[in-house]
């Protein structure tokens, strides 16, 4: 009986090498054995390695997308999916399955595997998320009820640029801020100077499949926390920009904070970071937000676009005004984070946040430095993005601008301070 030997639990491309071997070889499913090799040693599978077709080959055409479903399902840890998924691509090559069958038992498996496995992926990512936001640890210990680490590789570089390491039974993985590498897992935290590494595709770490989960409207409305929410968001494909950019800039702060600030979208460093405001215009508004008498950690600040939209000039990447199919594709976004945070004022920074929120072009001259009611128990407040202030021709007019900032954030503390006190009464 031919036996697949696979070189580790997520080896997606051997096994789909395999499938499509066997499958023209016309192979049933109760003829062939998979299985995971034993030891880094041991030889997976080649079809370099086995003698020629039959003539009468079945024809084995997949979609891309389902072929992103078998990568997810290969992830899961039940060891029968091997067999299982050969079962449907010689079932689906034979014309014996068609993938709109809802009720054949082993499409009904698939899928749940596949849900299975896209829960442990979004449990996972909330968790690295939160990791993430604690800037002074660079481990995180990790026990997944799936084999999800490999295919969540590009998502852990792109949430987070920093150094860090995730340490799995069955797994571990590092980022060195140039790129991914792998070793063998472990209960315990072992010397660091005994950790075998090998390198992103090399060695037994190659093959495994990219989880990429692009969320739908559904998965967004029923978002039940900002980090379930963001770990959407990191697979968010509504427009173009996901494209060039590095990764999803999503919101930071407070759960519940009273006051949210929107600007327009992230920056250089932002996209370089994954966080918004850490470049030139968040160090203003750091500035302006301190001296109005407000801590970041108590505010929630987001963006109207999260990706970030730059031209290169040379080998610099310089900022584009977000076009307007930009801001509608990212609004859903932006409606969520209003939704779980609910705050008593949202401040827009700028014409696009303002244009965002509103849903109409805004000249910022007309309606700053007043508030104004967004919808019941939540009031709104425009002005000038920090970035507007760095623009600034010279000094003088850069000192009577950040004043009129700081008190346009003065006022929103106040009103903040006035609700809370207001609701604890």
């Amino acid at each position: 009986m031919p036996e697949v030997i696979l070189a580790h639990q997520v080896d997606f491309v051997t096994w789909r090498d395999a499938a499509r071997h066997f499958v023209q070889a016309n192979v049933p499913p109760e003829a062939l054995t998979w299985r995971v090799a034993a030891t880094e040693q041991e030889q997976p599978w080649s079809a370099i390695q086995q003698e020629g077709q039959s003539a009468d080959q079945p024809v084995l055409n997949l979609s891309r997308r389902f072929v992103g479903i078998l990568g997810q399902a290969l992830q899961a840890s039940d060891p029968e999916r091997f067999t299982l998924m050969y079962r449907i691509v010689y079932r689906l090559a034979r014309k014996e399955l068609a993938l709109t069958d809802g009720h054949d038992s082993d499409l009904q498996q698939l899928r749940q595997l596949v849900t299975a496995v896209r829960a442990d992926t979004l449990k996972f990512r909330i968790a690295f998320s939160a990791f993430s936001a604690q800037i002074t640890n660079a481990l995180l210990p990790y026990t997944p009820a799936h084999y999800i680490l490999e295919a969540n590789s590009s998502y852990c570089s792109r949430r987070n640029a920093r150094p860090w390491q995730v340490v799995t039974p069955y797994r571990r993985m590092e980022w060195t801020g140039n790129g991914i590498r792998f070793a063998a897992g472990t209960e315990t935290i072992p010397d660091p100077a005994l950790v075998a590494w090998q390198a992103d595709g090399s060695g037994v770490w190659r093959g495994y499949a990219l989880s990429v989960l692009p969320p739908q409207l559904k998965d967004v409305e029923a978002a039940q926390s900002l980090a379930e929410l963001g770990a959407e968001a990191m697979d968010c494909r509504a427009c173009a920009l996901w494209q060039p950019a590095s990764r999803t800039v999503f919101g930071e702060g407070a759960e519940h904070a009273p006051i949210m600030l929107v600007g327009e979208q992230p920056g250089d460093q932002e996209d370089q970071q994954g966080r918004p405001f850490v470049g030139p215009a968040g160090q203003v508004l750091d500035d302006a937000l301190r001296d109005a008498g407000i801590q970041r950690e108590q505010v929630y600040v987001t963006n109207a676009v999260k990706h970030f939209h730059f031209k290169w000039t040379g080998s610099r990447r310089l900022h584009q005004k977000p076009e307007a199919e930009h801001i509608a594709a990212c609004r859903i976004w932006l409606n969520a984070e209003r939704r779980l945070v609910r705050p008593a004022l949202v401040v827009m920074l700028g014409g696009t946040a303002a244009q965002s929120i509103l849903q109409k072009p805004v000249t910022i001259s007309r309606t700053r430095s007043r508030l104004f009611p967004l919808e019941e128990q939540t009031q709104g407040l425009v002005t000038v993005h920090p970035s507007y202030l760095l623009r600034l021709p010279d000094e003088a007019s850069k000192q009577r601008e950040y004043a009129r900032f700081v008190e346009d954030l003065r006022l929103a503390a106040n009103y903040a301070a006035q609700t809370v006190k207001r609701n604890a009464e």
